[in-house]
């Protein structure tokens, strides 16, 4: 090879090597980085286990005297019970969308056994029924109070009751049963902040919540009618329409009758029952705060705050039946029974305050868990459903107040 050629072939080769070693500037360099992506899906679904504490603003005696507290909703205690909630969010661009729907359970509890002293529908409590339990107008059961007391524009022949009185002592005492359910939903669609270089987040969000209630109490003993003048041996059929305001619902129209009234010999066996039923359902906006309180290597732990003003569409109804049956083969069964119903719009409160962690197990999987307590005010409570005007009128009662708390675990995905 001659010297011109060896000196050409040199110089190309670190030509070459030159350029090799050269960006290529029209090259997309993201190909070959790893970049965070443009938005993180999440979902997960918590367990719930939670409790709540009633204030009931002004529950109505289901009866006065020495049972009064017995056959009372103030003894109820609603356990902590099972729920769920499960979720959905997207987070892009600093800022995080969530939807959120919880099931905080079914509460129930009722109390049952018998009274202490009999029942009187009057002022037997003055003769016959000295120092037992009495209705009066503004008790539970008033139409049989209207019905059976003299100054109310009653039956003024006899003292009428349930046994055992003086003159029936070896009659078994009153049984009675009480019970109080109540079911808490919530749906949530929130925005909220997500910097990452802040601790603090906050956001705005539309809430849906429906408290569903129903409360009662049974009441069921010996019918008795102790003679004062000129006896008819029961309640007649016209004091219990006309002056106690029921409706006859089937059987014979021939009232509650006694054992002398009654042709079998055997007095009725009478069956108070008294329900009430509420619906609220509450729509409105809240605010929402979050502050990291813990971070230790990928553990996270958040401080939450929701409060709002929310629209309370209230419905309420409450349902009497009155059961009088002549337990002898062939005997007579008399029903009456009246119903109440009503609606109202009424502003109310919820707030919740709670702690929530997260704790990362691989790349996408974290286990989530915490505590919460939220509060309600202005709903209608089922045992807060009284009737008005001497027992004869209805409106809704939403001065309600609740507070349910308790604690949640369960799992989140993220990609």
């Amino acid at each position: 090879m001659s010297l011109k050629r060896f000196v050409a072939a040199v110089v190309g080769s670190f030509a070459t090597l030159a350029l090799s070693t050269q960006p290529l500037h029209g090259q997309d360099q993201s190909l070959y980085s790893e970049t965070a992506p443009a938005t993180i899906f999440s979902g997960g679904a918590q367990y719930l286990i939670m409790s709540r504490d009633t204030k009931l603003s002004s529950p109505t005696r289901v009866m006065n005297g020495p049972d009064a507290a017995l056959t009372g909703f103030g003894d109820m205690d609603f356990q902590y019970q099972s729920g769920v909630r499960a979720f959905l969010a997207a987070k892009t661009d600093g800022v995080k969308m969530e939807a959120i729907y919880s099931n905080y359970g079914n509460w129930h509890d009722q109390n049952q056994g018998s009274l202490t002293q009999g029942l009187a529908f009057d002022n037997g409590t003055v003769g016959p029924w000295a120092g037992a339990n009495s209705l009066s107008q503004s008790t539970y059961f008033s139409p049989l109070a209207f019905a059976s007391t003299p100054l109310l524009g009653g039956e003024a022949n006899e003292f009428e009751g349930l046994g055992p009185n003086t003159g029936f002592p070896a009659d078994a005492f009153p049984t009675y049963q009480t019970w109080y359910n109540s079911q808490m939903q919530a749906f949530e669609i929130n925005v909220i902040t997500a910097d990452s270089s802040s601790t603090f987040q906050y956001g705005l969000g539309f809430s849906n919540l429906q408290l569903t209630e129903t409360a009662g109490v049974a009441i069921m003993g010996e019918f008795r009618a102790a003679d004062v003048a000129g006896p008819n041996n029961g309640i007649s059929h016209a004091s219990l329409t006309g002056v106690g305001g029921l409706a006859f619902s089937g059987g014979s129209a021939n009232g509650f009758q006694d054992e002398v009234g009654n042709a079998s010999g055997f007095a009725d066996t009478l069956t108070l029952f008294r329900q009430a039923e509420t619906r609220n359902t509450l729509n409105g906006m809240q605010a929402i705060f979050q502050q990291e309180v813990m971070y230790y290597r990928g553990i996270v732990v958040n401080g939450v705050v929701k409060a709002g003003i929310y629209h309370n569409s209230a419905s309420g109804a409450i349902l009497e039946r009155y059961t009088g049956v002549d337990t002898s083969p062939g005997g007579a069964t008399s029903r009456y029974g009246r119903s109440f119903s009503d609606t109202k719009s009424a502003v109310a409160f919820v707030g919740t305050v709670g702690l929530q962690s997260s704790i990362p197990v691989s790349n996408h999987w974290s286990l989530i868990g915490g505590y919460e307590a939220t509060f309600v005010h202005g709903v209608a409570l089922a045992p807060d459903q009284n009737l008005t005007n001497n027992g004869t009128a209805y409106s809704v009662n939403t001065n309600g107040d609740v507070i349910i708390h308790g604690g949640n675990a369960g799992l989140q995905f993220a990609y």
